[in-house]
């Protein structure tokens, strides 16, 4: 058996591992419910059909050449790109959130919560800002 998307092989190889740790906890804790059986179910299914892709030629190529796609790389592009514009959002009111509750009710753990939230949020933009001078330099 050889492996021709190295990639997908070990993203498959994570998500069955996931399934059965997931499985086996379950079994050894007696609570199988319903939630717990989708997820298990689906990664097994999505573990083994990624292993069962990385091992096939045909659909590793395949595999590749829509990761190569310039529509589909545009398109994670936005995504990433939104993402991260709602993460900083939702960091910004969750830290103004935090920091209100934390002066109305005088509870210092909700003024530590926000500081943190303020922490996190300033590191995305640091980043923001050093990633475009990085990419404005280079090109």
């Amino acid at each position: 058996m050889k492996v021709y998307n190295k990639k997908g092989f070990v993203s498959g190889i994570f998500m069955t591992a996931l399934g059965l740790l997931d499985l086996i906890a379950s079994i050894t804790q007696n609570n199988f419910d319903i939630d717990s059986v989708i997820l298990i179910v689906a990664l097994l299914v999505a573990g083994s059909s990624t292993i069962m892709r990385s091992v096939s030629q045909k659909l590793s190529r395949e595999d590749k050449l829509a990761e190569l796609d310039e529509r589909n790389r545009l398109i994670a592009l936005k995504a990433k790109s939104r993402s991260f514009q709602l993460t900083q959002i939702i960091s910004f009111l969750l830290m103004l959130v935090l920091l209100v509750m934390g002066k109305v009710s005088g509870y210092d753990g909700f003024i530590a919560m926000g500081v943190g939230s303020a922490f996190v949020l300033s590191i995305s933009m640091f980043a923001e800002i050093f990633t475009y001078i990085y990419y404005g330099s280079k090109n």
